[in-house]
């Protein structure tokens, strides 16, 4: 299956476990094989170290004093200790306190350094074409004429040293090897477990109908619960917003329907009418059912354009006094008969986070309500702060609410038992739904001496 373009530079999880681990696996191997190769040139050192130093003490005990002359009587076992490795060759030397050579290789490189008293010295010196090791050990002899020191300097070359060095790091090369292929085998064995919720979790998504939106019920690992919970808050809104779309949809059918039939019979009763009269008044009823159409499709968009935006929530600070004055502006008539409006808007800034489309659409409609039901007194509009809430009221004239329908009128397409014809009965709902959205309260009451006064209240926004 091609890879789109858009995904071709996008990381693939398992790839980058996979390439993590192993790293990680491959500098342990690496620094394994160096420990490994150094503990095996050291423990090939001790081992032929111990052997050197035993033939020098042989040999330097069979070293005797008599009348003055050194005598040698050298074992000779103790060289074919040394000579237990088939290609290395041995040296040795005998010499005085004077470093006049008694017997064996006189042209012996000497020790780099004094050693301690009693104490061998090892060291690597070239002889005869390569690198030898030595050790030189001294002792003092008496004798009853006489005493002196003898010094006992043996060597060897170093290829048996090499061998098993060589083969220790090849043994170890070998644990190495299948320790990093089990390794491997574990890291891929880890990558597989640990993607396999998400794996689960596709096949479940895979195998749901698009209507399917109930949330996830798949075990998943701690490290992914916010990931799942983040993906079933998504379904459970995406759930909401098709429920909402299915209700409107169905809701905007049916309201539309009435008028639409309405505007074909009086249609088809201008249509059949021959008095000019009849016809005129046929033609009055299509103009006023027309135009309740268009405001109920403006309420439908206004409403449709509100359940969207409310769902997008994109806000931001903005100053609701300002969103009061352009909502006064946009809702009251510009010509006559134009209600008279009382502002009043408090000095205390009046911030809030929000969206600045969303609350001059629900302020427009409660002006808008107030000025068709409101009566013919002063339509009063009121912005205060209250604390850590901004408080905007829209007072009328008109007749009010039955208590039994203050919560049943922010429904949609839901209309008070007195309400004159000709409303949608979208705008209190546009306007709850606004003000849900905003973390908002509004409430409905009647006022002292008739009249209905809506009140808005939104969290405040602290400079």
């Amino acid at each position: 299956m091609p890879v789109p373009a858009e995904r071709a530079g996008v990381p693939s999880i398992r790839r980058t476990l996979w390439l993590y681990l192993g790293v990680l696996s491959a500098l342990g191997a690496v620094l394994l094989f160096f420990a490994a190769r150094d503990y095996g040139q050291r423990a090939a050192n001790r081992s032929y170290d111990h052997l050197l130093v035993s033939s020098a003490l042989s040999i330097i005990d069979s070293v005797a004093l008599v009348d003055g002359q050194w005598q040698v009587d050298l074992p000779y076992a103790a060289l074919d200790l040394l000579a237990m490795a088939p290609e290395d060759r041995v040296f040795y030397r005998v010499s005085d306190g004077g470093d006049r050579t008694v017997t064996g290789y006189a042209d012996l490189p000497p020790a780099p350094r004094a050693g301690a008293d009693g104490a061998p010295q090892l060291f690597d010196a070239p002889y005869s074409g390569e690198v030898v090791r030595f050790v030189v050990v001294a002792r003092r002899v008496s004798s009853a004429s006489a005493q002196g020191e003898v010094r006992v300097q043996v060597g060897q070359t170093r290829r048996a040293r090499q061998a098993l060095a060589q083969d220790m790091v090849a043994r170890a090369l070998l644990a190495i090897g299948l320790l990093s292929l089990l390794s491997l085998a574990l890291v891929g064995l880890g990558v597989h477990r640990a993607l396999r919720p998400l794996v689960r979790i596709e096949r479940d998504l895979l195998r749901r109908e698009p209507s399917e939106l109930q949330p996830l019920a798949v075990a998943a690992p701690r490290e992914m619960d916010q990931v799942v919970a983040a993906l079933n808050r998504f379904m459970g809104r995406l759930a909401a917003s098709n429920e909402t779309l299915r209700a409107f949809m169905a809701e905007a059918a049916h309201q539309m329907r009435t008028p639409l039939a309405a505007l074909r019979a009086q249609a088809q009763l201008a249509l059949d009418e021959d008095d000019p009269r009849e016809m005129r008044r046929s033609l009055e009823a299509i103009e006023r059912n027309a135009t309740h159409m268009s405001r109920l499709l403006n309420q439908l968009l206004s409403d449709a354009s509100v359940i969207h935006r409310a769902n997008l929530q994109r806000f931001a600070a903005l100053d609701l006094a300002e969103a009061v004055h352009q909502a006064v502006h946009e809702a009251l008539p510009q010509s006559a008969p134009r209600p008279r409006l009382q502002l009043a808007i408090g000095s205390e800034p009046a911030w809030v986070h929000g969206d600045a489309l969303l609350l001059r659409e629900a302020i427009k409609n409660l002006i808008d309500n107030a000025c068709k039901y409101g009566g013919d007194g002063a339509l009063q509009v009121a912005l205060t702060v209250q604390g850590r809430e901004c408080v905007l009221t829209v007072a009328d004239h008109g007749p009010g609410i039955p208590a039994a329908e203050a919560e049943r009128v922010f429904e949609r397409f839901a209309r008070g038992g007195d309400a004159p014809g000709g409303g949608a009965g979208l705008g209190l709902a546009i306007v709850k739904r606004v003000v849900d959205s905003h973390g908002g309260r509004i409430d409905l009451s009647n006022r002292v001496g008739g009249g209905l006064v809506a009140t808005l209240r939104l969290p405040r926004l602290h400079a």
